[in-house]
């Protein structure tokens, strides 16, 4: 019977963090903020670095932790805490990019350094890792967002939610990055 009696673990999941939020922002004791920041820390900082560099990942990820500090009260319950925190992580990354007036700027990409032939194996599937995220980041940034954000689970209307875009236009958008990726891979494929 056990988790029957409180549904699924992952509505669990989602239940305990928005009470762990709640009693942090009830009682700012560190100790619960430490509890959600093992939980989504990795995820949000991957999530900034996929659509940022690791710098600007850091210092934002930074940033949306002492947001959620400082806004706890402002969390209603409404959605996920990590779709929330997602959506605090997304606003900054914008307000970054504006300020920078990067917003439609393509990040370019590095090129993986010479590694010796006796590793070749992991050389093959890096190079084709390194094919995958450099077709990724040249997706235009709202397909790599919406992209990216389906890679880390979210649903579509999560998705919807912590970009401020209607499910459809979701939809749309990962339809055309998957349609890009295929066609970028291609290109890559035929050019070696």
């Amino acid at each position: 019977m056990g988790w029957k009696l409180f549904g699924s673990k992952a509505t669990l999941g989602v239940v305990a963090s928005s009470l762990l939020l709640q009693q942090y922002r009830d009682s700012a004791d560190p100790q619960l903020l430490t509890q959600l920041f093992r939980r989504y820390a990795d995820a949000l900082y991957h999530f900034l670095l996929r659509q940022s560099d690791a710098e600007l990942a850091q210092d934002l990820s930074q940033q949306c932790w002492l947001n959620l500090m400082q806004y706890a009260s402002g969390y209603q319950g409404q959605s996920s805490v990590k779709t929330w925190l997602f959506a605090i992580g997304r606003n900054l990354l914008i307000d970054e990019f504006r300020r920078q007036q990067r917003w439609q700027q393509v990040d370019e990409t590095e090129s993986l350094p010479d590694l010796q032939p006796s590793v070749l194996a992991i050389l093959q599937r890096c190079e084709a890792r390194q094919r995958l995220d450099s077709a990724i980041a040249l997706l235009p940034y709202v397909q790599r967002e919406a992209l990216m954000l389906q890679l880390e689970e979210f649903s579509l209307e999560q998705i919807s939610e912590i970009t401020g875009s209607v499910v459809e236009t979701v939809k749309t958008r990962l339809r055309y990055a998957r349609q890009n990726l295929k066609t970028l891979l291609e290109t890559v494929d035929v050019i070696e």
